[in-house]
Formats: C-alpha cells, structure tokens, sequence
C-alpha cells in the first residue's frame, strides 16, 4: 500500500535533523489498534504522539467492512482443535469484553459519529451437512459457555439475508456494523492526542532511558512507545518478519438499494462477507479462495479475478442485489499470524518500546481492548490479561 516510490526524494534541508524532540509516549500507527492506545493513554493521564505514515486509518483499519463482531469468523470447534478449547474460549472472552468495553465507552454513548447499526452479526454456513454439524456444534458450546446467542435454521436465515445458499447461522444481536474510517477519526478526536500524519517512522532505538525514534524529518526522544503497524510491524522491526505476513482482502459497494438485509454477514468462515447500510449500500467482500497464492503482499490494489469472483457470487448469492451499479471497488493489507492470534510484547533490544501486530482479520474484535492493555503496559500500570 505504499507510495514512496512515487514520491521525489527529500532534500537535504527536508532531511536535515535537529536535536532529538523532547517528548513523552509515541504511538506509531494510525489505525484501530494504535487509536485505541491513544484514547486509553489518553484515559490514564498521558496525552501521546500519533506517529502515521499516510493518513489515520490508511490501511486496513480504514478498508475494512466495519464489523464488530464477537468471537472468530471460523466455528469454534475447529478453532479449538487448533489453538486448544481453553485459548479459543479465552478469544472470544476477549471479544466479547472488547465488543461491550467500546460499546458502553463510545458507541452507545454517541461519543463518535461512526454509524453505529447494533442489528447484530451472522456466523453463516453454507448449505451443507458437515459444514452446519460443526457450526451447530460450535453453537452448543458456546450457549454452554455462557455466551448469548441464538440459532437460526435454514429457512430464518434465507429469509433474514435472501441468500439461497444457506443452511443455518449462529446469531448474536450485541453486535453491529460501523464506519470503521469515521470511527477511527473520531477516536483520534476522542484521544486528544498530538497526530504527525505524512510521518514515516524508519527506525527505534534505544538512548539512555528513552526511546530514540527517527523518521523524515523528524528525530523524536520519546520516554515510550507503542508500536502498531499489523501487517507492516516487519518494516519498522525486521525480527517479526516471518512471524506477521501480509495478506490482501478485496471488496464492492454497489449503488443504493431499498433496505432489506439488516445485521453483519459473515458466510463460510468468513471467506466472504456482506452488509447493507442505513442508505441502502450494499457492501460485498471476500473470494480469497480464488487465488489464494495471488491474495498475498503489501499491494492494496483490487485485481480483476477477484473482482469478477465477487460479482458472480453477488449474482449466486445475493440476487436482490445482483443488478445493482458497483460504485467502488478496493483492497486492503491485513495481518496473519501462524496459529491465528495477535502478538504482542516488548521491542527486542529497544526497552520502553512495545509493540501488538497480527490481528488476522479481527482488529475491531479485538483493537479496543489491545489498546487497553498498550496503554496500561506503556505506562507500567497493570495491564488486562490477553492470551
């Protein structure tokens, strides 16, 4: 998603540094994560530095559907076979806390002008035996667990979506769907913090008791910082390349239609996923599984195979919207981690820096409570357990 290529090189008085800047906790990044840290510092009595390369919500935070949902777009029975029954409870606890933590904070309060729709979410299957078993199953477990949620059989969930392809979906009416750009904005506002946007960080280091961080035209002498570029950590901390990687996702919106399909869709474990806003537009994304191989790397930039994909599944799947202009089509970079959890921890070799990156999908589920616990860890204060 960068433009340095395009851009001419600094001149020698652009790149020329001063004496470091005094200052006290940077946040490097401007998505979801790193706004969230700055509402919490802020929160805590330390109004901090927004350091962003591009513009707030450049990357995925400002690319996304705007879901805010609870728990994993995969069934949690497979989830647990993967990272274990314990650590996949313990996911969607920290969903949950995150869904009902931003709501009682900002969304219900009004606090933000983000469109804010809490019709709930879908955790939809596909028409097929084995697929509804484990979704069922996954169910039952989590009713057992105490989460609240309800089951919808094939008929209510054709009914409520009009898409002809599914058998059954779990339910949860706490959720909703937002403007995740706007959100982001107004958690800026919200933060009061001291935003450098156009300010590419290139590099951290330690000097004496603080955190020396370098960029354009910029050298900053920070007591802390937190670091949170998801997908881009590796470019600021080469030691967690390998560990996070890129992958792209794709979307459309389409023209304005009547108002009919209500909630957050996410359908066949999320690898497409639909919702219609208060104006009418229809949001589709998703078909990664056609080029799977291809859907890789920093490049957000919409391909014309996955494009086409989302079309003739908007036909299949969504016919009440299938004729309707597409208005947009665009891409995002999200961040993957290898058993499907974020990371998060101290810089190596640069005390006083921390850093949370590979939200795989699932910053908005989780943003609000990692900037908690950022801002709590930054500050040496007690910070809310994660995994």
């Amino acid at each position: 998603m960068s433009t340095e290529s395009s851009r001419p090189p600094l001149s020698f008085w652009l790149a020329r540094k001063n004496r470091p800047e005094e200052v006290g906790t940077v946040v490097v990044g401007g998505g979801v994560v790193g706004l969230a840290t700055a509402y919490w510092l802020s929160k805590l009595g330390e109004v901090p530095w927004i350091l962003e390369a591009e513009h707030l919500a450049f990357g995925a935070s400002g690319r996304n559907a705007g879901y805010l949902l609870t728990g994993t777009a995969e069934p949690f029975v497979r989830l647990a076979g993967t990272i274990g029954r314990e650590q996949a409870l313990r996911f969607w606890e920290i969903s949950r806390r995150n869904r009902e933590l931003l709501r009682s904070e900002v969304l219900d309060a009004g606090r933000v002008d983000c469109e804010f729709l809490p019709e709930g979410s879908y955790m939809a299957s596909l028409d097929e035996p084995e697929r509804l078993e484990e979704l069922e199953a996954s169910f039952e477990e989590l009713s057992q667990a105490g989460f609240e949620m309800e089951w919808k059989n094939a008929a209510q969930v054709r009914a409520e979506s009009g898409c002809p392809i599914l058998g059954g979906a779990i339910f949860q009416r706490q959720d909703g769907g937002l403007d995740p750009a706007r959100f982001c904005r107004g958690l800026a506002a919200l933060s009061g913090a001291q935003i450098r946007q156009g300010s590419r960080v290139r590099a951290l280091s330690p000097d004496g008791d603080a955190v020396r961080v370098e960029g354009d035209g910029f050298d900053l002498r920070a007591r802390r910082v937190v670091v949170a570029l998801n997908a881009f950590v590796p470019t600021l901390l080469p030691s967690l390349a390998g560990k996070v990687w890129p992958v792209r996702g794709q979307m459309m919106a389409t023209a304005p239609a009547a108002r009919s399909l209500r909630g957050v869709w996410y359908i066949d474990d999320g690898f497409e996923y639909a919702r219609q806003l208060s104006d009418g537009t229809f949001l589709l994304g998703g078909c990664r599984r056609e080029a799977m191989e291809e859907e890789v790397g920093f490049m957000a930039a919409p391909t014309a195979r996955i494009q086409g994909a989302l079309d003739d599944y908007r036909q299949r799947a969504f016919p009440a919207f299938a004729e309707l202009p597409v208005l947009r089509r665009w891409a995002g970079t999200m961040a993957f981690t290898e058993d499907g959890l974020p990371l998060v921890g101290e810089v190596p070799d640069v005390p006083g820096a921390v850093y949370a990156a590979g939200f795989n999908g699932h910053g908005m589920s989780l943003g609000f409570v990692y900037g908690k616990h950022l801002a709590e860890r930054a500050l040496g204060r007690p910070a809310e357990p994660l995994f």
